[in-house]
This record gives structure tokens, C-alpha cells and sequence, in this order.
């Protein structure tokens, strides 16, 4: 009589392991549907405790929705001026250590400060064409192949950026513009950049008075010619320079307009271009939802740590 091999009947190590796996997850699945089942018919049977919180939770939640401290979000476009984008953020990185909320809310502002924030307004194709220099290092970054689009969102390049969003979160219904000015004047109020800020007021003046006086030289230049030629017969041909006096007058009334425009913004440290108040900030979901909704849970996992004691103590 031929005997059979002794492990024919046994199972391989890796059949085990899929068998039980197979088993616990069908285990896991079972349980689910009966935990289903029986929150089901929990429900069935406290229906009339389940609608009474809901209602009540319904009604409280529409009470504080009406009556809750609206928040605001107020939106300030800056221009951080003479270096000081660093100093700005630093600045609002540490604000919840300032004494300046404690200050507005001494002074019944009426609006506590909760947040703020700032963040880098990007406009890559205006921080190359305003700069030589910028346009040249974008040039050789796009060379060496490296991401222009993700090097211009990065930390290193937005802090080149012109504009600036200063975000702040009030909480309260109070003097709005009384809050924005005591924060600008709080970031306007360093020593150093407002020392730099003189010095690079007055050049920046002296800068507009010398592209004032090639502005004058060039139209001098065209009276002279026009002097000359009585007969109006000044033409590109007979006087080819003409092209580059007036591509160089061209440039130069762009400067001054751009220099006019430096001079506005250099007025302050930060100086605010404009802004957006009042901005009603809502809740992920308001209070009406929320309320009843915490209510039930609340009651079903009460409900259900009873049976787990009394299941426990039999």
C-alpha cells in the first residue's frame, strides 16, 4: 500500500496568510454592515428624541448666527519701499506679540485684529520688463532650462515683487479705518527705514531734475533745427539723428513718469496703494448646521457608551 506524502495535505505559508487576510476582511465588512443596522434602529426608536434635537439644535443655531460678532477680512495692497520687505514680514510674522491690539482695543477700536497675513502679489512679466537686471537673470535661468514659471512663485524672486497683499481678520463691528491706520503706522515706524527713506527721496529728486534738464536739451535741439529751416522742410532724410532724438525723448518722458510715480510710493515705508474693507468673512458652515449636528452625535455616542457599561457590568 503506497503512502502518501505528508505535507500533500499541508497549506503553504503564503495560503495561510491570504486565507486569513480574506477572513479578517470579511469580518471587518460584517461588522460595518451590523453597526449600520443597529445605529439604523437606534434611530427608529429615538426618532422622537433625534427630531427634538434637531430642532432645538435648528433653532439655537439660527439664534447665534444672527447675533454672533461678524468677522472681517480687509484686503491692503502695499508697496514695501528702501528694502524693507524683510522687516515686513518679520514684522507680521510677530504681530500677536505686538502690544498695538491690546492698544485698539483699549481705545475702542470696536475691532480686535486676530489675523494677518501677507503674501507676494505676483506679476513676473512686470518685475522683467521694469529692470535690466531682472530680464537678464530671468534670460540665463530660461538658458539653463530651469523653471521660469516656478522660479517666479518662489520665496528668493517674490520678495522682488512691486505689490504686496497685507490681509487682516477683525473680529467685531468697530472703526475700521481707525484699525488699518494705527497697524500701517505701526509698520511705518522704524528708525532706520525712515532715515532711508529721506536719503532716497532726495535722490530720486535730484534723479527727476537731471532727466528734466535732457528733456529740455532735446526739445532745445528741435527748436534750433526748426529755427534753422524756415521753410518746414525737416525730414528723416536730410536730418537722420531726429529718429534717435525722439526715441531718446521717448524713453526719457517714461522715466520721469516713472520717477513722479517713485516719488508718490516713497512718501512712506510701506506705503498703501489701496484697499478693500468690510469684507464679511463666513464660517466653513454656519452655526443652524453645525448645532443639531453636534447635538445628535452627542446623543448617539452617549447612548451607546451606556450600552457598552451595561454590557460590560453583566
Amino acid at each position: 500500500m503506497q503512502e502518501k506524502p505528508l505535507n500533500q495535505n499541508l497549506e503553504t505559508p503564503n495560503e495561510v496568510d491570504v486565507k486569513f487576510m480574506k477572513q479578517r476582511v470579511q469580518g471587518t465588512y460584517n461588522n460595518f454592515i451590523l453597526a449600520i443596522y443597529r445605529l439604523f434602529r437606534f434611530i427608529v426608536r429615538k426618532w422622537y428624541v433625534i427630531l427634538a434635537l434637531l430642532v432645538v439644535g435648528i433653532a439655537l443655531g439660527m439664534y447665534v448666527d444672527s447675533t454672533k460678532t461678524s468677522r472681517l477680512r480687509h484686503e491692503l495692497i502695499v508697496v514695501p519701499n528702501f528694502g524693507s520687505i524683510d522687516y515686513l514680514n518679520q514684522k507680521i510674522k510677530d504681530y500677536d506679540r505686538l502690544a498695538l491690539n491690546k492698544e485698539l482695543i483699549a481705545m475702542n477700536a470696536g475691532n480686535e485684529v486676530y489675523k494677518v497675513k501677507i503674501e507676494p502679489i505676483y506679476d513676473a512679466y512686470n518685475y522683467i520688463l521694469t529692470d535690466p537686471m531682472h530680464f537678464n537673470a530671468f534670460k540665463v535661468l530660461s538658458e539653463r532650462g530651469i523653471d521660469i514659471e516656478k522660479y517666479s512663485k518662489s520665496k528668493l524672486a517674490s520678495k522682488n515683487y512691486k505689490f504686496h497683499l497685507l490681509t487682516v481678520y477683525t473680529d467685531g463691528l468697530g472703526k475700521t479705518d481707525l484699525s488699518i491706520d494705527k497697524i500701517l503706522e505701526e509698520l511705518n515706524s522704524d528708525t532706520y527705514f525712515n532715515q532711508r527713506k529721506e536719503i532716497e527721496k532726495k535722490n530720486t529728486l535730484a534723479k527727476r531734475a537731471e532727466i528734466e534738464k535732457s528733456i529740455e536739451h532735446i526739445n532745445g535741439l528741435f527748436q534750433r533745427l526748426g529755427s534753422e529751416n524756415k521753410v518746414n522742410d525737416i525730414t528723416m532724410n536730410a536730418y537722420p539723428e531726429l529718429a534717435d532724438l525722439l526715441t531718446a525723448k521717448e524713453g526719457l518722458l517714461k522715466q520721469l513718469n516713472a520717477v513722479d510715480v517713485q516719488l508718490i510710493e516713497q512718501d512712506k515705508v510701506v506705503y498703501l496703494a489701496t484697499k478693500f474693507t468690510n469684507i464679511p468673512v463666513s464660517p466653513l458652515l454656519p452655526y443652524s448646521y453645525t448645532i443639531p449636528f453636534l447635538f445628535i452625535v452627542g446623543f448617539i455616542t452617549i447612548a451607546y457608551l451606556r450600552s457598552k457599561i451595561k454590557s460590560l457590568k453583566n
